[in-house]
């Protein structure tokens, strides 16, 4: 089709009208007939603003990916800058890089869906047709890769990603740094910097196993999140360092399996092994709850932090193996030989607590911390073990306090619902404290 030249005036015709039988040899030689597709030829199919560039969509997948590409080539020549922010605004469809990647690489140009929804989508089936984003100060929203990798590059601090959604190994997964601030987000297996670092912030995105920092480190701040398997820092020495509001993760979670739980945890979730399960819980737990061998349980785990009103399952809080419970322990569940129990130790301050049969250091462990209205099962409180703490209206069943091993600590109004109290030895003392059968114990 012709160019139309600026400047060019038109008086408009019927489609058939003749437009050089009925003029002079003079005016024909003058003048030109140009139709609507000369125009939109013209105007290159886009509509652009003094810091905007329009994508139609209208035409196929590859059309519309060729049209995108376009766009953000006229966008780099619109002199982007930090005052000078230019948008691509792409409209609802689907867009077929093929083998192609589209690369953002230009500070301050920013890509947008028309509608705000994850409506332009990468629907190539090469795993290669996907965005790759290596400029720092880019906004991107709206863009669905489907399941292959949204790509960004390490460190990009001032990205800023909005309701989009990638495959695994997406928002800096594979080892990789997220540290960009990326809402409502969906990964696949290792996004948000799993097996890497997420360093950023995190709001309503959701990924599966390996995901914001797992097999890594989670140092950034995460809310309302939600990871599988191996999340928020966890499995194989992950640490999770950062700031963590109502997230759930799974299994090993939460520095679980042998790492580190030493940032700050409120209204959280994990399964099993979760917040340094296998290994250190050193952080600030606040209403967490966490499954079997959490909070520093199983395999000489640590339990050193503060937690508040927080729940495990069996063998939680620095017990089993020679676990350690020295934190601060406020209104906490655990279920059986959870406290340091399990052959553990129990030296930290515990009030308000309940533990399951074999809890606080017992099973040969030794409870030597201050228990504070705390309640345990059977054979709590260092039962084959030695009780040397303090134990204020703390109860117990069958075996409690030293039981079959050394009492040596002090009790004060403690109760046992069943059995006698050990011989206290040393400078023991049990003040006021009643048996199983109903009889009060003062030694």
């Amino acid at each position: 089709m012709a160019q139309i030249p600026l400047g060019t005036q038109f008086i408009a015709g019927a489609p058939n009208y003749p437009t050089t039988e009925r003029r002079s040899a003079l005016i024909n030689a003058e003048s030109a007939a140009y139709t609507m597709q000369d125009i939109v030829d013209t105007v290159g199919g886009r509509l652009e603003g003094t810091q905007y560039v329009f994508v139609a969509a209208d035409g196929t997948d590859v059309q519309n990916a060729a049209e995108l590409q376009a766009a953000y080539v006229t966008a780099q020549s619109m002199s982007p800058s930090i005052t000078n922010r230019i948008t691509v605004i792409a409209a609802p469809g689907n867009y077929n890089f093929g083998s192609t990647t589209f690369v953002m690489n230009t500070q301050y140009i920013d890509l947008v869906s028309l509608d705000g929804n994850r409506s332009v989508v990468f629907n190539s089936a090469n795993t290669g047709g996907t965005i790759s984003i290596t400029a720092n100060d880019v906004f991107v929203k709206g863009v669905d890769v489907v399941n292959k990798n949204f790509t960004i590059a390490n460190s990009l601090n001032l990205l800023r990603v909005e309701n989009c959604t990638g495959g695994d190994y997406s928002f800096g997964g594979d080892g990789g740094t997220a540290s960009g601030t990326f809402t409502d987000c969906t990964g696949g297996g290792s996004s948000f910097g799993g097996q890497g670092t997420a360093s950023g912030t995190f709001t309503n995105c959701t990924g599966t196993s390996a995901s914001f920092g797992g097999n890594g480190t989670a140092s950034g701040t995460f809310t309302n999140c939600t990871g599988g398997d191996f999340s928020f820092g966890g499995g194989s020495g992950g640490t999770a360092s950062g700031v963590f509001n109502s997230c759930i993760g799974g299994y090993s979670s939460f520095g679980g399996e042998g790492g580190q739980a030493i940032g700050v945890f409120n209204s959280c979730i994990g399964g099993d092994t979760s917040f340094g399960g296998q290994g250190t819980a050193s952080g600030t737990f606040t209403d967490c709850t966490g499954g079997d061998y959490s909070f520093g349980g199983y395999g000489g785990g640590t339990a050193s932090g503060v937690f508040n009103n927080c729940t495990g399952g069996g063998y939680s809080f620095g017990s089993n193996g020679g676990g350690t419970a020295s934190g601060t322990f406020n209104s906490c569940i655990g279920g059986v030989d959870s406290f340091g129990g399990q052959g553990g130790t129990a030296s930290g301050v515990f009030t308000d607590c309940t533990g399951g049969d074999y809890s606080f250091g017992s099973n040969g462990g030794i409870a030597s911390g201050v228990f504070n209205n705390c309640t345990g099962g059977d054979r709590a409180f260092a039962r084959a073990g030695t009780a040397s703490g303090v134990f204020n209206s703390c109860i117990s069943g069958d075996g409690a306090f030293g039981g079959s091993g050394t009492l040596s600590g002090f009790l004060y109004y403690c109760r046992l619902t069943s059995g006698t109290f050990e011989t206290v030895s040393g400078s023991g003392r049990t003040v006021l404290c009643i048996d199983g059968a109903n009889n009060q114990n003062n030694q």
